[in-house]
C-alpha cells in the first residue's frame, strides 16, 4: 500500500508507552473492582473480627503453552484472582521464566545492557500458578483493604499447600478452598470414561454408560438448578437436598427410579421410558461401589 513504517527505535518507544498506559489502567481498574467487592462483602456483613471485610475469590492460572498433562515447559504464566461477586479482576500475576536480551547475552557470553527486564522466575512452570496466587492474597489487605477467605478454584492442591504455608492471614483465618463445579464435573466425566473402557465390568453395562455420557453430568446441573431456585427453603436444607440427588443420579440413568425426585424423573413417565434396570449388574460388578466413590467427590463439594 506504500504506506511507510516506522522505524524500529520509534516502534520501541510507542510499545513503551502503550505498555505503560495498559499497567495504570489495569491497575486503575482493579483498585475499583477491590472497593466494590469490599463495599459488598460490607453488606453482606462478612467482616472479620479484626473489621477486615472478607470474601470469596475465584482463581485460577493460564500459561503460555498447553501441557496436555504431559510436558510442563512454559516459559511464562500468568494467575488471576477475580471477586465472586463483583466478577472483577482483583489480581494479575505474571512469572516469566525467559528474557531474550539476557539470553542473548548469555549465548555470546556477554553481560547484558540496560533494559527492561520482565524475567522473575527460576523455578519450574508448575509452581508458577501457586506462586502468583499466593502472592495475590499476601497483597489483599494492602492493595483493597480485603481477605480471601474462601477460594474457588480447580483441583490443584498446590494452591491449597501454598496458601496453608504462608498464611496470609496468619493462623486464626484459614483459607477455604471450594472447588469449581466445572473442574468437579469435568473429572467426573473423564473418570466415567475410563470406567467403561475397564473388562472387568460387564459389556452390555459399559455401553450403556458410553450411550448416555452427558445424561451424567445433566442430571447434576439440572438438579443444581432445581435446588437452587427454591423459594422458603434454608442453604443446609438445599444442601441436603442436593445431596441426595447426587447420590441418586446415576441410579437413575441406570434405570432406578426408586429414589427419584418427582421433579427429577415424574412417576407417571418411568414406564414409558422402556428401559432395563441394571443395578443388580452395577452390583454384581463392582461397578456401583467404584462410581459411588467417584461422586462422593461431588456431595463432598456442594
Amino acid at each position: 500500500m506504500d504506506i511507510p513504517c516506522m522505524s524500529p527505535s520509534t516502534f520501541l518507544l510507542v510499545q513503551e508507552f502503550i505498555s505503560k498506559r495498559i499497567h495504570e489502567v489495569a491497575e486503575v481498574q482493579m483498585k475499583i473492582a477491590g472497593d466494590e467487592e469490599r463495599q459488598l462483602a460490607i453488606e453482606a456483613g462478612e467482616i472479620d473480627i479484626d473489621g477486615t471485610p472478607m470474601c470469596t475469590v475465584v482463581a485460577d492460572g493460564q500459561w503460555s503453552k498447553r501441557s496436555y498433562k504431559t510436558k510442563y515447559d512454559a516459559l511464562s504464566g500468568v494467575a488471576t484472582i477475580i471477586g465472586y461477586k463483583s466478577r472483577k479482576i482483583l489480581f494479575v500475576g505474571i512469572r516469566n521464566r525467559y528474557c531474550i536480551i539476557c539470553q542473548r547475552a548469555k549465548n555470546k557470553k556477554l553481560s547484558p545492557p540496560e533494559h527492561t527486564c520482565f524475567m522473575n522466575w527460576k523455578k519450574g512452570a508448575t509452581s508458577m500458578e501457586a506462586d502468583a496466587i499466593a502472592d495475590g492474597f499476601k497483597q489483599s489487605v494492602e492493595l483493597h483493604g480485603l481477605k480471601y477467605n474462601k477460594l474457588i478454584g480447580d483441583g490443584d492442591s498446590s494452591v491449597s499447600k501454598r496458601l496453608a504455608e504462608i498464611m496470609p492471614y496468619g493462623c486464626r483465618l484459614l483459607i477455604k478452598k471450594i472447588e469449581c463445579r466445572n473442574h468437579l464435573l469435568r473429572n467426573y466425566g473423564t473418570k466415567l470414561t475410563a470406567m467403561t473402557t475397564n473388562k472387568k465390568y460387564p459389556i452390555s453395562l459399559r455401553n450403556h454408560v458410553k450411550a448416555n455420557m452427558l445424561r451424567f453430568r445433566y442430571a447434576i446441573t439440572k438438579a443444581v438448578e432445581y435446588r437452587n431456585s427454591l423459594q422458603g427453603q434454608s442453604d443446609y436444607e438445599k444442601e441436603v437436598g442436593l445431596r441426595k440427588d447426587i447420590n441418586n443420579s446415576f441410579r437413575h440413568i441406570l434405570g432406578s427410579h426408586d429414589q427419584c425426585e418427582e421433579y427429577f424423573c415424574k412417576p407417571a413417565n418411568r414406564n414409558l421410558l422402556n428401559e432395563k434396570n441394571m443395578i443388580k449388574s452395577a452390583e454384581e460388578s463392582g461397578f456401583l461401589s467404584d462410581i459411588s466413590q467417584i461422586i462422593s467427590r461431588l456431595v463432598t463439594n456442594v
